[in-house]
């Protein structure tokens, strides 16, 4: 079993600055393990002694044991076949940019399913779940598009769900509506977004629970939400790929469903029969115009 192995199986009771250190392994396995301990300490934004205990908590009697770990892992997967042969077999002659970019993104679903911590994103469903709490959901320039899709999906399986335009000079007035029974959901990915991060900031201070959704690198923001899901953004292109983020957003939307299957047949039986009512009432009304 490898340390990612442990760190994703869900035994480990971890506590919050534990968790951060979990996330910034993970996000960068196994590199950001291979560093300094006070280098590991400083990029997860916790002090040195958390890493130790968690380091303790995996079975380790020090980090140097970890480290050498983590060492024969690194060494183990680039010397295997399997490594060798996927490496020599990417970009197939003649396969053209087309298929290579499809298998390119094939390989960074596999990987975020292989980075899956059931554990946590229970724990995001739990808060995206709570049907007395307000979602907001807010991205960048580069991301509003999937805040956009996650506030829609939303809507349908639960009520109370808004976007909020990050483009709007009004911004940071949504904030007066902000308290303990709001969870605002952040999609931040590299060349983080200043006022976005900010945002995030004060809704912390208001006291509302944090989603997010960023990339191996992690947002700022990572540092004070309550749940984070990473996924891999590299493509085969001059610009990263947001296919994996759409993904986990239907995801969270189908284990939702799958949780409380009749309440959602419900929502969307009456939002079914408030469509056609509309559309009949705007038939009557188009109908009349033409008859005028």
């Amino acid at each position: 079993m490898t340390i990612k192995d442990r760190l994703t199986g869900g035994e480990l009771k971890l506590t919050g600055a534990e968790t951060r250190v979990v996330r910034t392994l993970l996000a960068n396995y196994p590199s950001a393990g291979l560093t300094t301990v006070a280098g590991f300490a400083q990029r997860a934004g916790v002090s040195v002694p958390t890493v130790l205990r968690l380091v303790t908590k995996l079975g380790f009697s020090g980090y140097a044991a970890f480290q050498d770990v983590l060492i024969d892992e690194v060494s183990e997967k680039l010397n295997s076949p399997l490594s060798m042969f996927d490496d020599r077999s990417a970009g197939e002659p003649g396969a053209g940019v087309y298929a290579d970019f499809m298998r390119n993104l094939a390989g960074a679903l596999h990987q975020a399913a292989d980075d899956f911590r059931e554990a946590e994103f229970e724990a995001m469903l739990d808060l995206l779940g709570d049907e007395r709490s307000t979602i907001y959901c807010v991205g960048g320039r580069s991301s509003s598009t999937l805040a956009l899709r996650l506030s829609l999906l939303l809507a349908q399986v639960r009520p109370n769900v808004f976007h909020i335009g990050n483009e709007s000079v009004r911004l940071f007035d949504r904030l007066a509506d902000f308290n303990s029974q709001v969870t605002l959901v952040v999609f931040d990915y590299r060349r983080y977004q200043a006022d976005v991060v900010e945002f995030a900031k004060l809704a912390r201070e208001t006291r509302a629970r944090i989603v997010l959704f960023t990339d191996r690198w992690l947002s700022p923001i990572s540092n004070f939400a309550d749940r984070v899901l990473v996924s891999p953004v590299e493509s085969l292109s001059a610009f990263d790929t947001r296919v994996v983020a759409f993904a986990q957003c239907e995801a969270i939307i189908a284990a939702l469903s799958k949780r409380n299957p009749d309440r959602v047949r419900e929502r969307l039986s009456v939002i079914e029969d408030l469509r056609k009512k509309g559309n009949a009432h705007l038939h009557r009304i188009e109908h009349k115009n033409d008859d005028e």
